[in-house]
């Protein structure tokens, strides 16, 4: 990989980490049931897409793909679907700061598989920063355990939507290596949104929105979290192994938890909590230098 795919590659990483963190501000603002504003972020952001996926012949690529690919998609598509309905599900049940390092716990499963399965070989000192970040997810969940069972059972939604998201990357880092960004995010956008529809049909939900505010946010969730964040993760799938991107999620707790201390009531997180976001963010900091330096060993 060249010096300026890499810089872009990094940027795109940096971009979708401080646009992710909108996320659960935005959530939290809507009143709507967590399918349908999983399903709505994602219809728009399906709509914004479709243009550009058009120009560029996109819908020509997905129609030459094989079993294998769709496969990849398939399963990209319905880990997405279940990440954001299990993590939207928790913000209503714990803290915004639990709740989103919780979902961002998944980068040791990643590296694992990572290592083992898809022969991106983890150093020693990337190892020990993913323990070290997830040693701060359990701090906060030991935290969280004088709370109450509610506080617990959102801070299980989340950790499993957290598992979900490191299939999600994991298959999209093999994906990435055979379809390009534009019909790739397309569909598996696309068919998440379809199982989050459904899931919103079973459950009972009411599924027309036509209050202005709502769709506001749901327009802000597809733009800011979901294109500048979730895409930009994908570009950066195809050129920076997935054990980094995963990592790089981690990032995501603070820019959150700062927000919602600024802007939602009752958000202050307390000490603990504090100590384990310090522990995600140093072993997020050893994981992507280590990274960053093994790219540059290999050019």
């Amino acid at each position: 990989m060249t010096d300026d795919e890499s810089s872009k590659a990094y940027s795109a990483v940096l971009v979708a980490m401080v646009s992710i963190s909108f996320a659960s501000i935005f959530i939290k603002w809507s009143d709507s049931s967590p399918f349908v504003i999983a399903f709505y972020r994602l219809a728009f952001t399906c709509a914004l897409l479709a243009p550009f996926v058009l120009w560029s012949k996109g819908f020509s690529e997905l129609r030459r793909l094989r079993a294998p690919e769709w496969a990849l998609i398939i399963l990209s598509a319905m880990a997405l679907a279940f990440h954001f309905g299990l993590w939207i599900v928790s913000l209503s049940l714990t803290l915004v700061s639990t709740s989103v390092i919780l979902v961002t716990s998944h980068p040791m499963f990643v590296a694992g598989v990572s290592h083992f399965l898809l022969g991106e070989r983890v150093k020693r000192i990337a190892a020990v920063g993913v323990v070290i970040a997830f040693s701060g997810v359990c701090v906060i969940s030991i935290a969280d355990y004088g709370e109450g069972t509610e506080t617990l059972f959102g801070d299980l939604l989340a950790f499993l939507g957290g598992l979900c998201a490191g299939i999600y990357f994991l298959s999209g880092r093999r994906a990435r290596q055979r379809i390009s960004l534009g019909p790739y995010v397309f569909s598996v956008y696309l068919l998440s949104a379809i199982v989050l529809l459904v899931a919103a049909a079973v459950v009972g939900d009411t599924l027309l929105v036509l209050d202005g505010r709502e769709l506001s946010l749901f327009l802000l969730l597809a733009i800011v979290p979901t294109i500048l964040g979730h895409t930009m993760f994908n570009y950066a799938l195809k050129k920076v192994p997935a054990h980094i991107v995963a990592t790089s999620v981690l990032g995501e707790p603070v820019g959150a938890s700062v927000l919602a201390f600024l802007l939602l009531p009752g958000e202050t997180p307390g000490p603990w909590i504090i100590l384990g976001g310090a522990l995600v963010i140093g072993g997020l900091y050893v994981v992507l230098k280590t990274g960053r330096g093994e790219v540059q060993q290999r050019r």
